[in-house]
């Protein structure tokens, strides 16, 4: 599926039973050059669906689905993956959270890059997976279905 499509189907502006209608905030779209520089600072090659989701929308804040959702642009990555992993979770790559006790991370364990969510206060075996790609990540966080089976992945550290 072509990433704008996805975007179309999933991260749409659609009014709520409230009366107002949540607005979902689109940053600008990244530079390429700045993504290959994060990744040489990561030392990973992000998933192409995931690059492909940055070079339309450098951020992303709002409703995906069920979900409240912040996924924050290229700059900061580096900056909250330190932040919020470097002791505790030097595995993580820190994409975004869900505002509350989540923070939606990149496992970078093995070699094939998987993205889930793990507490804020957590251990690495609380890591719940939900997707191979960003299209499957964002497909459980808009359907809200990964609650009732936890999936964690495999303790390789």
């Amino acid at each position: 599926m072509f990433m704008g499509d996805l975007i179309l189907k999933y991260f749409s502006d659609l009014p709520t039973q409230n009366d107002f209608v949540e607005r979902n905030d689109f940053s600008p779209p990244a530079e390429l050059d700045k993504i290959l520089d994060l990744e040489k600072v990561l030392g990973i090659k992000l998933p192409n669906d995931y690059i492909d989701f940055l070079l339309i929308t450098n951020g992303y804040s709002g409703k995906l689905g069920q979900s409240n959702v912040h996924f924050i642009g290229i700059e900061k990555i580096e900056e909250y993956t330190l932040a919020y992993g470097g002791e505790f979770f030097p595995w993580i790559v820190f994409i975004g959270t869900d505002g509350g006790n989540e923070m939606y991370v990149i496992d970078k364990r093995n070699e094939k890059l998987q993205f889930g969510l793990l507490p804020y206060i957590g251990e690495d075996k609380d890591f719940m997976l939900l997707g191979d790609t960003f299209e499957e990540f964002i497909k459980h966080l808009y359907s809200n279905d990964f609650w009732g089976e936890i999936k964690t992945a495999p303790n390789t550290a």
